[in-house]
């Protein structure tokens, strides 16, 4: 029972962080913000808040410490919206899970390709099986 909790608490961060940042002045700073993930602990002490954006006027490490600075106004926020005792300590952290999809993408397109222009008849037998 106490997962299931935490899983609703954690779904119920993810939506209500997003909403309160997009809603409030600090979006001018944060560009479109995604929250990707929120990690409570089991006590509701603290919770990590995973992030990607686009088009920020900061990057991606002067923006996680401007949400981290800014995190008070962001309980604030949450406090009178969530149906909580305590608003957990919000921990916020880039998540590169987005670029490292991209990086990967790029490669195999790369290696893709490179097969394609050095491609002979003993190629062409695995040209055929990825495709």
């Amino acid at each position: 029972m106490e997962k299931d909790r935490i899983v609703r608490v954690n779904d119920n961060l993810k939506k209500e962080i997003a909403f309160f940042i997009q809603n409030s002045s600090l979006r001018d700073n944060c560009g479109f913000l995604s929250i990707n993930h929120v990690d409570t602990s089991r006590d509701l002490s603290g919770a990590k808040v995973f992030f990607s954006t686009i088009n920020s006027q900061l990057s991606n490490k002067d923006l996680q410490k401007f949400l981290n600075e800014n995190s008070w106004k962001i309980r604030k926020g949450l406090a009178g919206i969530l149906p909580l005792k305590k608003v957990p300590e919000l921990r916020f952290i880039y998540d590169d899970h987005i670029d490292n999809v991209r990086k990967i993408d790029d490669l195999i397109a790369v290696s893709y390709t490179h097969l394609r222009a050095h491609e002979t008849d003993s190629y062409l037998v695995c040209r055929l099986l990825l495709e």
